[in-house]
């Protein structure tokens, strides 16, 4: 197995990643860290590790996450690659329990993943399970399951085998999110299988500084959805409508949620990438969606008044979220 780390100003955090991997109990055949193109002394911290690893580390510009996994596993020479995000950390089984799930599987296992935990900056749990709280089976089914809904098949959970890797042509290196849930939709589209292991084995890290709430993020958002709305369009003559029905309502939610978001951190940038982007699917959706779409549109984008209604809207989806935790 082969561990492939994107690098990119993690000082704070990849000493706790490295020594994850360094105490699993299956050890990995190699660990690739890639610098992309960091200004902290990150890459640094990593070679401390170059004697307890079997570690090389890669330079590159900075060119985000897709880009630099793709280089490192280019550069690998086993026949399965997992992912470890710069912040998160791996329990000790975690290499070995996807190991073993990837080698009882059927012939064409094109990856399988875990359950996540989700930390804090400083360590401390947020949520013992984060796929329980989502909606959605695991793994995923259909083609139609990954369009309606986020995969939350995440990189640091997974183990994936370099020649499926390959055969779809990796990360896409336009995408700074969502490229994850972009490359197993195509896995699964090429014939794939993937497996779910139900035990999380993985310490998720949600900060401020986390890639998940870049402005490089926020427009990635956008670019996925329209490459997903082109891949996979309506086909009336066959009833067929996932553009109309999954996708569209689909990220418009995100697109509102996120909004809000942006309104109550005060963020004019990200919030103004997310209303452009409802008005460019607006016209995706079907005739009733479309209208109430465009009302709450109107009204959100109102000066003082609407943000303050999406403030408000967040901030009781956050409570009904917190008290109904079990």
């Amino acid at each position: 197995m082969a561990v492939v780390i994107p690098l990119f100003n993690g000082a704070a955090h990849i000493e706790e990643a490295l020594a994850g991997v360094c105490a699993q109990s299956a050890p990995p055949q190699e660990v690739i860290v890639v610098d992309d193109g960091s200004t902290d002394d990150g890459p640094d911290r990593a070679r401390r590790f170059a004697g307890r690893l079997p570690l090389k580390i890669l330079q590159k510009a900075n060119g985000g996450q897709s880009a630099a996994r793709n280089l490192g596993v280019a550069e690998a020479c086993s026949d399965w690659i997992a992912f470890l995000d710069q912040d998160d950390v791996w329990h000790p089984q975690h290499l070995a329990n996807l190991r073993a799930a990837a080698d009882n599987g059927p012939a064409q296992t094109g990856w399988a993943y875990c359950d996540v935990s989700v930390v804090d900056a400083a360590g401390r749990l947020l949520a013992p399970s984060l796929l329980h709280r989502r909606p959605g089976r695991h793994p995923k089914q259909s083609v139609d399951e990954c369009l309606a809904q986020d995969m939350f098949v995440l990189p640091s959970a997974a183990l994936v085998a370099r020649h499926a890797f390959l055969a779809v042509g990796g990360f896409d290196e336009r995408l700074s999110g969502y490229e994850d849930d972009d490359l197993f939709l195509r896995l699964l589209c090429a014939g794939f299988h993937s497996l779910h292991v139900e035990e999380p084995t993985v310490l998720r890290r949600s900060h401020a500084e986390a890639a998940s709430r870049s402005i490089r993020m926020e427009r990635s958002l956008m670019i996925y959805a329209r490459k997903l709305l082109a891949v996979f369009p309506d086909r009336p003559q066959e009833g067929r409508f996932p553009s109309r029905d999954l996708i569209a309502p689909r990220f418009c939610r995100t697109l509102l949620a996120r909004w809000a978001m942006a309104e109550r951190a005060g963020n004019r940038e990200a919030a103004a990438l997310a209303r452009a982007g409802l008005r460019e699917l607006l016209p995706h959706l079907g005739p009733h969606r479309r209208r109430i779409g465009a009302v709450i549109l109107h009204i959100a984008s109102m000066p003082v008044v609407g943000g303050a209604c999406l403030r408000a809207a967040h901030g009781l989806r956050q409570h009904v979220r917190r008290t109904s935790r079990p």
